[in-house]
């Protein structure tokens, strides 16, 4: 899948990020994806290390995932002390004051340095502390979950962000300390970010497919394999719903479901949809349960799956159930969307890169100074004369070996971004110096370099994780909402009071 980059909580502007700002894709590549996904291409049997996981193999980042990166200096570091104060709790955990005043200083010193408008106080302290909020649910979910991460996970991630911003472990340490914040907080934080990810992969990516018609339908509305430019088919879904609270005993879900599936049937014998939907527990009741016009990507994944074949005015003959509860949901309208500007997917040609790696994995018996050691002296050596593709046959740890670490014509975003990165910096014929990835380190060669037209398989690859990515975005979405919506939140200040 493409490489997707992004900032979590889109309702902040870009570059609110403060220390979480960087790296997304090198993260999520190394900790949100399941080992199956990450070794395949699309189109191809070829089994590698360093393959992105492409659309429909496995899961895939999200611009909406929570962010990891470098801590930057600011005014926090230099606060005088305060006395705390407890601004909000959120379910077992509290958030302060000092907590809330140091995020909205670093994100407020952020702005300025990049020359972006600054909220007034109020806004900006009522947005900060709703993200810090969210970032508690999410984080205590995961806890809640079981989701463990080793310290060896988080020594990744680390060498991840470093790698990421060009510097050395040492060096983001020494960064991170002049911020005022401890390597021992910086460590714990990435290890939350990096639960919460995971989380998400099981709760929400894991659950999204993308299905051929939809695949049919982008294309044709981009112009590609020949269909006629038209826009997407978007989808006008009313539900009704039946709320289960979090703490329902069984005999109360049997009987809210029971309600549910008496107003299915009061629907199906001609009751008024939107009369039923008004008086029901959708946040869009007010709006008689309809959800507007969206993509079939946009929508709830469940909602997806149960309108898809519906005609219009139909109603899914089953309730469904979802975390919030119990929905009876009907195919309001169907429409096209007027045509978008075309996309990478109706490209017609597409630049490919001939390489072939050396893999040295490395954990608890191989080091990663040991791993770049041996492979700096085999480079030494292929550079004097020697082969190779004879070295890979005989070292390399990757399915690429018995190839002599061929990965063959390899398109943009199919490989994980270091040695994307280090790939493209190379001249045919060149080795790279050793390239660490969440696989281990790698020798790099490219051997030629060309441009071909897309096929129409490679076309459908692009679909599919376009598609993915929206309906990704879209169940994220959703299941914030849903966190957010079960959590106890209990809020001590207004959230709109400014102070310093």
């Amino acid at each position: 899948m493409k490489r997707q980059e992004s900032n979590a909580f889109s309702n902040l502007p870009s570059g609110l990020t403060g220390w979480h700002s960087l790296l997304l894709s090198v993260l999520l590549a190394a900790f949100a994806l399941p080992a199956a996904a990450q070794l395949k291409a699309p189109g191809a049997q070829r089994a590698t290390g360093i393959f992105m996981p492409q659309a429909g193999a496995g899961s895939a980042p999200s611009p909406s995932q929570p962010a990891l990166g470098v801590t930057q200096p600011g005014a926090s570091a230099q606060r005088s002390q305060l006395v705390d104060e407890v601004v909000a709790i959120v379910d077992s955990s509290v958030i302060t004051r000092r907590e809330l005043l140091d995020r909205a200083d670093e994100i407020e010193g952020q702005l300025r340095a990049a020359n972006r408008p600054v909220p007034a106080r109020a806004d900006l302290l009522g947005e900060v502390l709703e993200r810090l909020v969210m970032e508690r649910v999410q984080t205590q979910a995961a806890q809640e979950a079981g989701i463990k991460v080793t310290d060896q996970e988080v020594d990744r991630a680390v060498e991840s962000v470093a790698q990421q911003n060009r510097m050395s472990v040492t060096d983001l340490r020494s960064q991170v300390e002049r911020s005022g914040m401890t390597w021992t907080k910086y460590r714990d934080e990435l290890r939350k970010q990096v639960q919460v990810i995971r989380l998400r992969e099981r709760e929400v990516d894991s659950k999204v497919q993308v299905y051929d018609g939809e695949i049919d339908n982008y294309l044709a509305a981009r112009g590609g394999q020949g269909a006629a430019a038209s826009g997407p088919t978007e989808y006008n879904v009313a539900q009704i719903l039946v709320r289960v609270p979090e703490d329902a005993s069984d005999a109360q879900k049997a009987a809210l479901r029971a309600k549910a599936e008496d107003l299915l049937k009061q629907v199906q014998g001609g009751a008024d949809f939107a009369q039923l939907a008004k008086a029901s527990d959708a946040p869009e009741a007010a709006q008689s349960g309809s959800l507007g016009f969206r993509e079939i990507g946009r929508l709830p994944a469940l909602f997806a799956n149960a309108v898809l074949d519906l005609q219009v005015g139909a109603v899914a003959p089953q309730v469904i159930e979802s975390a919030n509860g119990f929905h009876v949901l009907k195919l309001v309208a169907k429409r096209t969307a007027p045509a978008a500007a075309p996309s990478p997917a109706a490209s017609e040609r597409i630049a490919q890169t001939q390489v072939r790696h050396i893999l040295i994995r490395t954990g608890p018996n191989m080091p990663e100074a040991e791993a770049r050691r041996q492979l700096s002296t085999l480079r030494d050596r292929i550079t004097h004369g020697g082969d190779f593709a004879d070295a890979a046959r005989r070292f390399s740890q990757d399915g690429s070996a018995s190839n002599g670490g061929d990965l063959g014509w390899v398109s943009p975003g199919e490989l994980v971004p270091e040695f994307e990165q280090a790939m493209g910096r190379l001249r045919p014929g060149e080795i790279s110096e050793p390239v660490v990835s969440q696989f281990g380190v790698h020798l790099i060669q490219v051997l030629n370099r060309r441009e071909t037209e897309i096929t129409p398989e490679k076309q459908r690859d692009f679909a599919r994780a376009e598609l993915r990515e929206q309906k990704i975005r879209a169940a994220y979405e959703d299941w914030q909402r849903q966190l957010r919506q079960a959590a106890y939140v209990e809020y001590r200040v207004n959230r709109q009071r400014s102070e310093n």
